[in-house]
């Protein structure tokens, strides 16, 4: 538990208190009609390029749009220590576009994406820090890991279809963690630009 803490207040730290910058605060609205999810994992471009490819389909046969609002991408890479991670969520969370972001649960994340309010889907990592209230500095539950259900039956021919290649085991974990997220962001009407609402309607 004490090491626990430390690096939360150190992830904090790294970030100067992510909860404020780029003009958010605790949640928050995105101004405007159009929002960005963020994809943050290692090696985008590279190992893990099907695994942000199946995001990018996943929001591409949703006409890029969740209900209300158009929907923006952008993936960003962890790199291989605390520090990199702890500055790339930093850049995400600076965004005031920002609505939410797939990246694993990890002592740097889950903090920084929780006490800036927004929604975090974990496809893997610990996901025992979803709940752990010393992961938690906002209080408030914004973690979760991948929406029950499966990925389209024809993910595979659909991913063979955009990208020319057969996708690598587990890109479709890619593709059900965009679709929940739209799907959250659609359930919540006209408040799809509204993050703290947008949680609410991921975890309903």
């Amino acid at each position: 538990m004490r090491v626990l803490l430390a690096l939360t207040v150190l992830a904090l730290a790294l970030t100067g208190c992510a909860g404020t910058e780029g003009g958010i605060s605790r949640g928050g609205k995105v101004i405007g009609s159009t929002v960005t999810v963020y994809s943050l994992t290692t090696e985008p471009s590279g190992a893990n390029r099907d695994y942000v490819d199946a995001q990018k389909l996943a929001l591409s046969d949703a006409g890029g749009r969740a209900g209300e609002f158009a929907v923006n991408f952008s993936s960003l890479d962890l790199g291989d220590d605390d520090e990199l991670a702890a500055r790339a969520a930093r850049r995400a969370i600076a965004d005031p576009q920002i609505i939410a972001a797939i990246v694993d649960a990890t002592p740097v994340t889950v903090p920084l994406f929780n006490a800036a309010g927004l929604l975090q889907v974990a496809p893997g990592g610990d996901t025992e820090l979803a709940t752990d209230p010393n992961a938690l500095p906002l209080g408030e539950r914004t973690v979760s890991t991948l929406p029950e259900g499966d990925a389209p039956a024809d993910f595979e021919q659909r991913f063979r279809a955009a990208f020319g290649r057969d996708p690598a085991p587990g890109a479709e974990r890619g593709y059900r963690a965009m679709e929940g997220i739209l799907r959250a962001v659609a359930d919540a009407g006209a408040n799809g630009n509204d993050r703290a609402r947008v949680v609410d309607a991921y975890f309903d």
